[in-house]
C-alpha cells in the first residue's frame, strides 16, 4: 500500500521553491483533502493581496478537473487579467469570467465555433474601446493594450498559443 505524501506545514510550504511545490502537489489527492490547509492558507493569502481589485472574486480553493487543487476566482468580462498570477504561493489560480459575455463572444451572434478564439476579441476591443479604457482606468490604453489585459498575457503571444491548438486540432480554426 503506498503511503500518502509528506505535506508540510504552511510556513514550511512558503519557504519552498517552487520546483518542490510543483513536485509535492503532484502527489497529493485533492479529492481526498490532501494539502487542503496549505491551500486554504494560500487563498486566504491571495484574497488579501489581490482581493481589493474591483470586480474580483476569491471563491477560495477548489478542485479543478483532473483533480488539483486551484484557488477558485472569478472577475467580469472587462478585467484586466494581468493584474492576478497564473499562480499564488505554489497553488494554480483558476479565474473565470462571469456568466455573462458581451455579443461577440455569444454563441448566437460570433462569428467562429471557438468562443476564446482571437478575432472575437479584436471585434469587442474595436467595438467598445471606450468603456473598456473607462473601466479599466486608463484613457490611454492602447488596442493591443486592451487586447493583452483581456487575455492577460501579451495578445500575439495568445494567438500563437490558439494557433497550435488548432495545428493539435483542440479547437476549432478561426483563421
Amino acid at each position: 500500500m503506498a503511503s500518502s505524501p509528506q505535506v508540510p506545514t504552511f510556513e514550511e510550504w512558503t519557504a519552498l521553491p517552487d520546483a518542490d511545490r510543483a513536485r509535492i502537489q503532484v502527489g497529493w489527492n485533492a479529492y481526498a483533502g490532501e494539502g487542503g490547509e496549505i491551500v486554504m492558507k494560500a487563498a486566504d493569502d491571495f484574497r488579501a493581496t489581490f482581493g481589493h481589485l474591483p470586480g474580483l472574486s476569491v471563491f477560495g480553493p477548489g478542485v479543478y478537473h483532473g483533480g488539483s487543487w486551484v484557488i477558485a476566482a472569478s472577475h467580469p468580462f472587462v478585467f484586466d487579467r494581468r493584474t492576478i498570477p497564473a499562480s499564488h504561493l505554489g497553488i494554480r489560480v483558476h479565474a473565470s469570467i462571469g456568466p455573462e459575455l458581451p455579443r461577440e463572444f455569444e454563441a448566437s451572434t460570433r462569428k467562429y465555433k471557438y468562443v476564446w478564439a482571437p478575432p472575437h476579441y479584436e471585434a469587442f476591443v474595436d467595438n467598445n474601446a471606450a468603456q473598456i479604457r473607462q473601466i479599466l482606468g486608463d484613457a490611454r490604453m492602447s488596442r493591443d493594450e486592451m487586447l493583452s489585459a483581456l487575455v492577460g498575457r501579451p495578445f500575439d503571444e495568445f494567438v500563437l498559443s490558439c494557433r497550435e491548438h488548432v495545428s493539435a486540432d483542440r479547437i476549432e480554426p478561426f483563421e
